[in-house]
Parts: C-alpha cells; sequence; structure tokens
C-alpha cells in the first residue's frame, strides 16, 4: 500500500466486496457523489482518502449496495473504526518490502494518481453542477426559514391584535349587559305602569275646565229660571187676590 494514512484515517474509507475490476468506476462514482478524492489505493481492498471529512457521511450511505457485477454488496466504513463482522481482518497502516516492490508500488501510485486527475477532471462539471445544486438547495432551505419565522411573527402579531379586539368588545358587552340589567330593576321597583293614569290626570283637567264653563252657564241658567219662577209667582200673586 503506497498511501500514507496517519493523520487521515478520519477521512479515509474501507470499501470491501467492489469487484477489482469496477475499482475505478467505484471511485468515480464517490468522487461525483461525495466530493473531492486525495487519493485511493487497493491493498486487500479498496482504500479512498477524501479531502473533506463531510464526504464520508456520504460514503458510507454506499455500504450494503449492489455495485459492479451485481453479484455482492460492497462494504464501506472509516478506517478509524473497527472493521464489520463480515469482513475478516482490517488493512495494516504500514508499507515495507524491498526496493522492488516499493518502485512498483510507487509506480503503481503514480499511475493512479494520473488517473484520478483525469477523473477529476472529466467529472469537473459535474462536480460543480452538484455544488450549485446544493448550495441553491441549502440558500432555499434557509430562504424558507426566514420567512417561516417572518410568518410566525407576522402570524403572533395579529392573534395579539385579535386577542385585544376580543377583550374589549366581551368588556362593552358586560357593561352594556349590566346597563340593561340596572334598567330592569328600576323598572320593576316603580311597579308596572297604569295606562289610565295619564287619562285620569288628563281629563279631570278638561272637565274641569268644562265643568267651570259649565258651571257658569248652568248657573246663569238656573239664575234665569229662577226669575221667570218668580216673576210667575209674583203675576200668579197677583193675580189670585183679584179673581177672589
Amino acid at each position: 500500500m503506497t498511501l500514507d494514512l496517519v493523520g487521515k484515517l478520519h477521512r479515509t474509507i474501507y470499501v470491501d466486496g467492489c469487484p477489482s475490476a469496477f475499482y475505478e468506476d467505484f471511485v468515480r462514482l464517490l468522487a461525483t457523489k461525495c466530493g473531492p478524492i486525495e487519493g485511493w489505493d487497493v491493498a486487500d481492498r479498496l482504500i479512498v482518502i477524501f479531502s473533506s471529512l463531510n464526504s464520508v457521511s456520504t460514503a458510507l450511505t454506499f455500504s450494503g449496495t449492489a455495485f459492479g457485477d451485481l453479484t455482492s454488496s460492497v462494504t464501506v466504513w472509516v478506517a478509524n473504526q473497527p472493521p464489520p463482522p463480515n469482513v475478516v481482518q482490517q488493512v495494516a497502516i504500514t508499507s515495507g518490502g524491498n526496493g522492488k516492490a516499493i518502485e512498483e508500488a510507487k509506480a503503481a501510485k503514480e499511475a493512479r494518481e494520473r488517473r484520478l486527475a483525469t477523473i477529476r477532471a472529466e467529472l469537473a462539471e459535474d462536480i460543480e453542477r452538484d455544488k450549485e445544486e446544493e448550495n441553491v438547495s441549502v440558500k432555499l432551505r434557509r430562504l424558507c426559514l426566514r420567512q417561516l419565522r417572518a410568518l410566525c411573527v407576522l402570524t403572533s402579531h395579529a392573534l395579539r391584535e385579535v386577542e385585544e379586539s376580543l377583550e374589549q368588545s366581551t368588556l362593552h358587552l358586560n357593561s352594556m349587559k349590566q346597563l340593561v340589567d340596572k334598567l330592569k330593576t328600576k323598572g320593576s321597583s316603580h311597579g308596572p305602569a297604569d295606562p289610565d293614569a295619564h287619562q285620569s290626570t288628563s281629563v279631570p283637567t278638561s272637565f274641569t275646565r268644562d265643568a267651570a264653563n259649565g258651571g257658569e252657564k248652568r248657573t246663569v241658567t238656573l239664575h234665569v229660571g229662577t226669575a221667570d219662577a218668580t216673576v210667575e209667582d209674583v203675576g200668579k200673586g197677583q193675580k189670585r187676590p183679584r179673581s177672589e
């Protein structure tokens, strides 16, 4: 293994179960979906070092996925964690061997780096587009959150205004109810109104005036009648002695 994993284990993943003929394809997939790759190598299994720690969590989602010839599923785990139960052993973080083996490993590493650079160049547009889409989605989420907060503030303010208006309406209604109750109580304490009371009060007034006027008329008539009777009596009195 030509990769130096010291200080990089937290950004390194191991891939087991991927067919050797599809190593490069899997690396291409990881570079497209997870982010930039610092380096990759093959020992007992595929080793991939990411440039960012955030790419590791995305790469772990491919664990259990059938890839390549679809005969088996790949197993992905972080290099600084114990291997899953279905994996025999962890890859040793050592690089040893004689000079020839080292030269061959170095040549293989350079070839992989050149191939990785080619993959990066080929996928540069896709990676940039994915980043832009991710940035747009993040901005949209943030915008939605800001709008949601603003909507909550406006709703709270409107609700407070409605509550205040309802409280004022309730106070006004209670005041009107108390006023009506007082009027009812005052009316019942004075007793029911007599419709004939006005007539009994007004009629005597007119009747008094008529009676007064009529009284004068009757007095005049009475005096006239008395005078006539007196005259008749006087006349009769004067006639009687003559007849006698």
